[in-house]
């Protein structure tokens, strides 16, 4: 073999090296460039979901929780209830439970230093995760009715999320001595969860306003 034969034999080799190192580096772009693709594509999602937020759930979120300062002014009160499995009999462990409403004035107040959907929701909202009785409970005052809308009543948002349970809302908790609960209200309700979304507030031994809303897992697309 000539010396000219080998030293194109070696110039043929490093070209093919580095066609090939060139095509790997093109391929790692692009399934990056697609795995960017995907994640922005899915935060856009949960950023344009002003509604949601299960997902900002605190690491330590148990059963119950305390959502009003002790300062905040207006009537205490505490709702609790049991989430069951959709044959509305067995207990549903781990469903997370979000819910927020407004202040004494209507409005969801805010102190300025909201993260996430709490820009929009305000800092009266909760988390809570369902124990093994299937059991949450929120202590929080009783909300105000918007002053911009018309003849909605007072109300109290809630979202349920779980395992092979894609988060999703259901139609706010009304109170039954709200004037503002109509019959045309009762008919409109789009999402119940199983029970009616409607309470009824009685006094405890500590003088304290407690209502129930218990709800069936459903799943919506």
């Amino acid at each position: 073999m000539t010396m000219m034969t080998q030293k194109n034999i070696l110039i043929l080799f490093i070209f093919s090296l580095s066609f090939l190192f060139m095509g790997c580096s093109q391929t790692t772009k692009k399934n990056d460039n697609t795995l960017k693709s995907v994640v922005s594509v899915e935060s856009n999602a949960q950023e344009d979901c002003n509604w949601c937020g299960t997902s900002e759930a605190p690491e330590n979120v148990t059963w119950k929780t305390v959502i009003s300062p002790k300062e905040e002014p207006g009537e205490r009160i505490i709702i609790s209830g049991t989430i069951y499995r959709p044959d509305g009999k067995t207990p549903a462990k781990d469903i997370i439970v979000y819910v927020y409403h407004t202040n004494i004035k209507g409005v969801y107040p805010k102190k300025g230093d909201e993260s996430g959907n709490g820009k929009y929701h305000g800092y009266l909202r909760g988390w809570m995760k369902t124990d093994a009785r299937g059991k949450y409970e929120f202590e929080t005052i009783r909300p105000a009715p918007y002053q911009t809308h018309g003849g909605e009543p007072a109300h109290i948002h809630f979202n349920i999320e779980g395992p092979k349970y894609p988060e999703y809302w259901l139609t706010a908790l009304w109170f039954q001595d709200d004037s503002r609960v109509t019959d045309e209200y009762k008919k409109s309700v789009k999402r119940s969860g199983g029970f009616s979304n409607v309470t009824t507030l009685t006094k405890d031994e500590n003088n304290l306003s407690r209502g129930e809303r218990n709800i069936i897992l459903e799943r919506f697309e």
